[in-house]
């Protein structure tokens, strides 16, 4: 029968070994993965914010000197060059449009309504756009206009 002997001291009480694995690592996370995955969202949110304000209808607005800047959140009225009306680019017959506005009305903040009307459209059918408005109850609208250099 074999005895086994723990290691001792020199005055013969047991000492207790302990050994370190040289292949034991310390547990670590490693936020490389996260870091690039923050700043793709943070991208991805300013292009699809700078995205949000461009109209999907093209229209050749009229120059002017000093043109304002459109906020965000207004009712936009586009008329198009062959006097089709979009409320928010949706398209709505001119019999239709004053009954949406009054559903809108309220949406409207400030009286922010722009009217983007191509500078081939007919006169009349801005007229009767802001006429639409009036009647509804919105009598504070702004005609979009591009910056021109004089």
């Amino acid at each position: 029968m074999s005895r086994t002997r723990s290691p001792t001291s020199g005055n013969g009480e047991a000492v207790a070994l302990s050994f370190k694995s040289r292949f034991q690592r310390r547990a670590s996370i490693d936020i490389t993965p996260l870091i690039d995955l923050s700043f793709n969202l943070i991208l991805f949110f300013m292009v699809s914010y700078s995205i949000g304000n461009v109209s999907a209808i093209t229209v050749h607005l009229p120059r002017a000197v000093q043109a304002g800047a459109q906020r965000s959140g207004d009712l936009v009225i586009t008329i198009s060059e062959k006097n089709e009306v979009y409320l928010n680019d949706v398209g709505v017959r001119m019999e239709l449009l004053l009954d949406e506005l009054k559903k809108r009305k309220e949406s409207v903040k400030d009286g922010a309504v722009v009217i983007r009307g191509d500078k081939m459209t007919n006169y009349e059918t801005i007229v009767r756009v802001m006429d639409h408005l009036n009647r509804a109850g919105i009598p504070k609208f702004t005609l979009a206009t591009t910056r021109s250099s004089e």
